[in-house]
């Protein structure tokens, strides 16, 4: 009875941090929207997006940090985050360019007074994740999927299950339930050159941009799943949904 308590109380804290951090984020993603007047735009292909990103080694990537750091033009510094999710990210938009790129100009988002560094050609690189959910949605409009405390990394994963394109992902430190952002591609059923954020994580939230050219039906992964039960699990969510609508 107890645990269930304490349980109970602990989602009711987390949850109530959570909705004073989204609802200062969007603010500042509201400022940030009136103060430059820009027009929301397209998301850049997944196809663009893929062919510019510089992945993890050790999943199928090229590039570790210190190689990653190179890449970009910096050398490692005190206030850099050990997570590099948002370094990388930020280097495929500044390849495909345009109005994709972050441009020249601090980026300033969060509270942590400054949210990104300076690489090649005076160019600049988000490097909190956290950061990036304001600047998402002030460039490309809010997210097509928004889940705020989910319990289930697989009926998470359910919402956008057969789609491309770009995912930030929340989850929450053991010790004082404190926020920790992740940025990353997703391709159709799982993460492109990276880790899986969501793995092993009880309480996590989602956001998710789907490309324009989005297109899972020739996936080979959709075709040869290694892990049979979890997209069983996954379909059986999916169904249960279409039965409620």
């Amino acid at each position: 009875m107890y645990v269930i308590v304490d349980r109970l109380e602990l989602l009711s804290k987390i949850r109530k941090m959570e909705l004073l951090y989204f609802t200062i984020i969007f603010v500042l993603g509201d400022l940030v929207s009136a103060l430059t007047a820009n027009r929301k735009i397209s998301l850049p292909s997944f196809k663009d997006l893929c062919e510019n990103y510089p992945g993890y080694r050790h999943h199928n990537g090229h590039y570790n940090r210190h190689e990653l750091l190179h890449l970009i033009g910096h050398v490692d510094s005190p206030e850099l985050l050990h997570d590099t999710s948002a370094l990388r990210l930020s280097h495929a938009l500044n390849q495909i360019g345009g109005n994709h790129s972050l441009g020249t100009e601090l980026i300033r988002l969060s509270t942590f007074g400054r949210d990104s560094i300076t690489g090649k050609r005076g160019l600049q690189y988000i490097y909190h994740p956290i950061a990036y959910g304001p600047y998402l949605a002030d460039k490309y409009g809010y997210p097509n999927v928004s889940k705020m405390h989910q319990l289930d990394p697989n009926q998470a994963k359910a919402q956008f299950w057969k789609k491309q394109g770009m995912l930030r992902v929340i989850t929450y430190t053991k010790i004082g339930n404190q926020p920790v952002g992740h940025v990353a591609l997703w391709d159709c059923t799982d993460f492109y050159q990276s880790k899986d954020w969501m793995s092993g994580h009880k309480l996590l939230t989602v956001e998710f941009w789907e490309s324009p050219d989005s297109d899972c039906t020739k996936s080979e992964k959709l075709l040869s799943t290694p892990n049979q039960q979890e997209e069983n699990n996954l379909f059986d969510f999916l169904n249960g949904i279409e039965r409620k609508a």
